[in-house]
């Protein structure tokens, strides 16, 4: 009996322990932001949006994502987002380990229900297999830039390759 209660003691300790220095390694993570600068002295077309966008992307941040998501975006952009997505874990993973610097920036045009769109993909990882990670955003007038999709982006090399350096007139 003595020892049974001796380990339901031990038991509960460890678990409070346990149950608090995780508290404190959510808290700490919460904070932790990273570093990526939005100014300099110049951008190509979209290169500041996406900036904002993969700094909202690394800190978390589902206010600055709503403002460059379109209307169904909005309404899934809520606390679950970053916690249950897989596809955003993963994009989140090669943020952490970015430099700081788009590698290329590529444009396309689609048109969908007769409306013309601008796209700018944005580089930023690439895998040893030549799966590309990017920031996608579109505009109609090449000058205000959304979320395309949920801004997340993954296109094979010959594929990015294919796409435009310049923006198309």
């Amino acid at each position: 009996m003595r020892n049974t209660f001796l380990w339901t003691i031990a038991m509960v300790i460890f678990l409070f322990s346990s149950c608090s220095g995780n508290k404190q390694n959510n808290e700490s993570a919460k904070n932790e932001k990273v570093n990526i600068s939005v100014e300099k002295d110049s951008y190509r077309p979209g290169e500041k949006d996406a900036l904002i966008v993969i700094k909202a992307y690394a800190d978390k941040d589902l206010e600055t994502l709503k403002t460059y998501a379109g209307g169904a975006q909005k309404m899934v952009l809520d606390e679950t987002y970053f916690k249950d997505n897989s596809n955003v874990k993963g994009f989140r993973e090669k943020i952490s380990n970015w430099d700081g610097a788009f590698k290329e920036i590529r444009y396309y045009e689609d048109e969908i229900n007769f409306q013309k769109f601008v796209y700018a993909v944005a580089a930023f990882y690439e895998s040893p297999s030549g799966q590309i990670t990017a920031v996608e955003l579109k505009s109609t007038d090449k000058n205000e830039w959304k979320m395309a999709g949920f801004g997340t982006k993954y296109i094979n090399k010959d594929d990015f390759e294919e796409l435009s350096t310049e923006l198309p007139e």
